[in-house]
């Protein structure tokens, strides 16, 4: 059965750690992909961020969208491979001609899709959206605006119930949304968005009576019930953070020599 894609409760390493410290790695890791133009460099952090799914109790085959990920990077490949025909023959198949630089271009683009995905994958699976902004409020944010983060949040899943019930309610009295005619068709989504802007309306309504109540906004900084405890594996992901970002500068100039 596949699993939705959100956060996972657990005691990993990664569930550990800072959550700014896992923004910036998310931040580093895709920047990297972009500059570094060798493949198999691109192809072995693909697969060593492979490895690090069932670390945190996670099969890549019960990973939402996982075999749509493969299929999408190995299509991104192929197309490189078929209509990219400068460089040396490396292979020819009857009047095909395959380049190596399309091989080469291939790899690179379909693996640094998957590193892509798999990263932000791994930050949103280990990553509380709470402590995610409790962290940035921490760093500086305005916690109104982290509010609004949180909040927005939280809103997504009891939207997307409603939106179900929605949707069966006016199954049961007949309405359908196969594309039959354009006219019909909009005036079934028109009467399928009504109810839920009411919805949201009367939430919002809600939720702004309660903050007021709450005198929400009447000091600039605010408390915080949860604290988090110190732990050692911040200090040495941020060391390794750092030796991260001094390699990649270090390839970047040799790679700018030759």
């Amino acid at each position: 059965m596949k699993s939705r894609l959100g956060y996972r409760d657990g005691s990993s390493i990664l569930h550990q750690l800072h959550p700014l410290i896992k923004l910036v790695w998310l931040v580093f890791v895709t920047a990297a992909v972009f500059l570094i133009t060798d493949p198999y460099l691109n192809l072995g952090l693909s697969a060593a961020l492979m490895l690090i799914f069932p670390l945190i109790g996670i099969r890549l085959r019960d990973l939402q969208g996982f075999k749509v990920l493969l299929v999408a990077a190995a299509l991104i490949a192929l197309l490189q491979i078929l209509f990219l025909r400068s460089g040396p023959t490396a292979l020819m198949l009857g009047t095909l001609r395959i380049t190596l630089p399309a091989i080469r271009r291939g790899i690179y683009l379909g693996a640094r899709f998957i590193v892509v995905v798999l990263i932000s994958y791994l930050f949103v699976l280990t990553t509380s959206p709470d402590q995610l902004a409790y962290s940035l409020m921490q760093a500086g944010l305005p916690y109104r605006y982290g509010y609004t983060f949180v909040t927005a949040l939280r809103m997504i899943p009891i939207f997307e119930q409603e939106v179900r019930t929605v949707y069966r309610a006016q199954q049961v009295r007949g309405v359908s949304y196969r594309l039959r005619r354009w006219d019909e068709f909009w005036k079934n989504l028109r009467a399928f968005t009504l109810p839920m802007l009411v919805s949201a309306l009367g939430k919002v309504d809600a939720l702004s009576i309660s903050m007021e109540g709450r005198c929400f906004g009447m000091y600039p900084t605010r408390t915080y019930f949860h604290a988090r405890k110190r732990y050692s594996g911040d200090l040495w992901a941020g060391l390794a953070l750092a030796l991260s970002a001094i390699l990649l500068i270090v390839y970047l100039l040799q790679e700018g020599i030759s």
